[in-house]
């Protein structure tokens, strides 16, 4: 099951209320609501927030997730560059999009966006009764 879709991104913003006005643009794009879980400075460029963000997902299967994840971050940004899991593996994939290579951010302020999605496995290590 892919319950949650995980975001980081880089925003222009001056201080935690400026980031917050960000991502209140880009949750009124998804049909989802979108938690901050962390805030800071980004060391490289000071004048940038880094921003840990989630949202709820709730899909079944690796393709409908992927999908179902494609089309919101479609809304936010456009071109993405896409990482899967390998064959044999739990099923991940990561976005990035970053306007130093030309995404473009249908966001004012977003400056580099990623996603992540991953299979919550269930625990099937439990003791079974002899």
């Amino acid at each position: 099951m892919f319950e949650t879709i995980r975001w980081r991104c880089h925003v222009r913003a001056g201080d935690r209320r400026g980031a917050g006005r960000v991502v209140g643009r880009v949750e009124k794009l998804l049909p989802c609501p979108i938690e901050i879980v962390g805030y800071e400075r980004y060391w490289k460029f000071p004048e940038l927030a880094e921003l840990r963000l989630t949202s709820p997902l709730a899909c079944s299967t690796p393709e409908h997730a992927l999908f179902t994840t494609l089309q919101w971050a479609w809304k936010i940004a456009t071109p993405w560059s896409l990482v899967g899991s390998e064959a044999g593996t739990p099923h991940q994939f990561e976005g990035t999009a970053s306007a130093n290579v030309g995404a473009r951010f249908s966001v004012v302020g977003i400056e580099w966006m990623e996603f992540a999605i991953a299979a919550r496995h269930e625990d099937t290590t439990a003791e079974t009764p002899a």
